[in-house]
């Protein structure tokens, strides 16, 4: 039962990372300053995100102005 519940607080940890990760990257923040704020290497941050992901927040940004 405690495995369990440690299990979906890591999963929601996850989600909540991921949801602040494409947040950033919404509002122009370089993926190494997330990944300095979030404590993990840049790679970790790439490895992350869906395939297409930054590139699509960089077109949106690019689209936008």
């Amino acid at each position: 039962m405690v495995k369990a519940v440690d299990e979906r607080l890591l999963e929601e940890i996850s989600a909540v990372k991921m949801l602040l990760i494409l947040q950033l990257l919404n509002q122009g923040v370089k993926q190494r300053a997330i990944a300095a704020t979030l404590g993990v290497s840049d790679a970790t941050v790439s490895r992350m995100l869906p395939k297409g992901i930054k590139a699509s927040s960089k077109q949106a940004k690019a689209t936008d102005e």
